[in-house]
C-alpha cells in the first residue's frame, strides 16, 4: 500500500502580504484583494471556496478580526497520491487530516493499480460525508472477475469503483492511459444431454414340450423346433415316443434409459483476480445396458451443452439454454458522483 499526502504549506516563514495571499487564495497575479475575501469560507455547498475550510486553516478568522499572521502554514488543496499496487483501497481510511467532511477542494490521485480479488467488494472504495471531492484517475482500477457457472447461472463480475458521498458531489476524472473496469461476468454452466431411449435388447427363451407318440409335440409361432425320439410309445411300445426343444430369440427396449451427459462448466469473467476462460464442452451421454441380457442395438444419451464462455472486461457472461450468464461488473457504482466532462468514455468498461 502506497498512499501519500501531498499538500503545500504556505507562508511557512517570513512576511506576509496582502499580494501574496491574492496570489495564493484567489490564484491570480493581480487586482484587487479585500480582507472580506480572505475569510475563511466555511459553506459547504461553496464549490471554489477562495480560503477554504481546513484543519490547517482552522486560526484563519471566519468574522471582522482577520490578520495576516493567521494565514501561516495555511493550505489552498489537499491532496493524496496512490502508487504501487492497493486492493480494495478505502478513500476514507486515509490521511485526510479530517478535511474530507470540509470544503477545501481535495484529490484523490491514482496513479498506480487498484485491484479486487472478490466481486463483494470494489477494487476502490467510498462512502462518507464528503465534500469537494475529486477522484482523479491515471492508473488503472480494475474489479474481480465473475466465478465460471457450475452448476446454473455464471457468478456476477464485481466493480471497479464504488462511489457513494453523504455529502456534496463528487467528481471523477480520468486520463486517457487511465483503465477503470468493472470485472466480467462468468459464463452459465451448459445443460444436461438429452436422453435417448434404451438399448434393444435380446435373451433367448427355450421350453421343452411334453411327449406325442409317432409325432413331434409343435412349438408356439416363432419357436424353432428340435424333435427327437425318448423311447418306444404305443402297444408293445412298437410307436415311437417323441419331445421338442422350443427356442426363439425375444426382442425388446431396455426400460433404462440411455441418461444425457453433464452440460460443461461456464469460463471465468475477465478480472484483476483471474483471466478470463472459456467454457468446457459438455460431457458424452452414458450407454444403456441390457444386463444380464444380450445387447443388440447399443444406443448413448445425448453430449451435455457446452457452458458459456466468460465475459471480458464489463460484459456479460454468456448464457447457455440452463442459465444465464453473470452480469458485467460497474465501471462506478454508488450515488452522488459525476464523470467530468473532459474524461474519455473509452476509460470505462462496464456500467457507470
Amino acid at each position: 500500500m502506497a498512499v501519500s499526502v501531498s499538500k503545500t504549506l504556505l507562508f511557512t516563514s517570513g512576511q506576509i502580504k496582502f499580494s501574496e495571499l491574492r496570489s495564493s487564495f484567489k490564484e491570480a497575479s493581480s487586482g484587487p484583494v479585500s480582507a472580506s475575501e480572505l475569510r475563511r469560507n466555511t459553506n459547504t455547498s461553496n464549490a471554489n471556496p477562495i480560503v477554504p475550510d481546513a484543519t490547517e486553516n482552522v486560526a484563519v478568522s471566519t468574522g471582522s478580526n482577520l490578520k495576516t499572521s493567521q494565514f501561516r502554514n495555511t493550505i489552498k488543496y489537499y491532496d493524496l497520491n496512490q502508487s504501487g499496487t492497493d486492493l480494495n483501497l478505502n478513500i476514507f481510511a486515509q490521511t485526510w487530516n479530517s478535511n474530507l467532511s470540509k470544503n477545501i477542494i481535495k484529490r484523490m490521485n491514482i496513479d498506480g493499480v487498484c485491484g479486487s480479488n472478490t466481486t463483494a467488494t470494489a477494487a476502490l472504495i467510498l462512502n462518507a460525508v464528503v465534500y469537494n471531492l475529486q477522484v482523479i484517475v491515471n492508473g488503472f482500477v480494475y474489479g474481480a472477475g465473475g466465478a465460471a457457472g457450475t452448476s446454473t447461472s455464471g457468478g456476477n463480475g464485481g466493480p471497479a469503483m464504488s462511489l457513494i458521498s453523504l455529502g456534496g458531489l463528487i467528481n471523477v476524472l480520468t486520463t486517457g492511459t487511465a483503465q477503470v473496469y468493472g470485472g466480467g461476468g462468468g459464463g452459465a454452466k451448459g445443460a444436461t444431454g438429452a436422453p435417448n431411449p434404451g438399448n434393444t435388447c435380446s435373451y433367448v427363451d427355450t421350453y421343452t414340450t411334453g411327449t406325442a407318440c409317432n409325432s413331434c409335440p409343435g412349438c408356439n409361432a416363432g419357436y424353432a423346433q428340435n424333435c427327437y425320439r425318448i423311447g418306444g410309445c404305443g402297444r408293445k411300445n412298437r410307436g415311437r415316443n417323441n419331445r421338442s426343444d422350443c427356442s426363439a430369440t425375444i426382442y425388446y427396449t431396455s426400460a433404462v434409459l440411455a441418461v444425457g451427459g453433464d452440460g460443461g462448466d461456464g469460463g471465468n469473467g475477465q478480472g484483476y483476480n483471474q483471466s478470463i476462460s472459456s467454457a468446457q464442452t459438455g460431457a458424452g451421454g452414458a450407454f444403456s445396458n441390457c444386463t444380464p441380457n444380450t445387447t443388440v442395438t447399443q444406443t448413448q444419451g445425448n453430449t451435455g451443452e457446452t457452458g458459456g464462455n466468460g465475459g471480458d472486461w464489463g460484459s456479460n457472461g454468456s448464457p447457455t439454454s440452463l442459465a444465464t450468464g453473470g452480469s458485467a461488473g460497474a465501471s462506478i457504482t454508488g450515488s452522488n458522483y459525476t464523470i467530468d466532462s473532459n474524461s474519455i468514455t473509452a476509460v470505462f468498461r462496464g456500467p457507470r
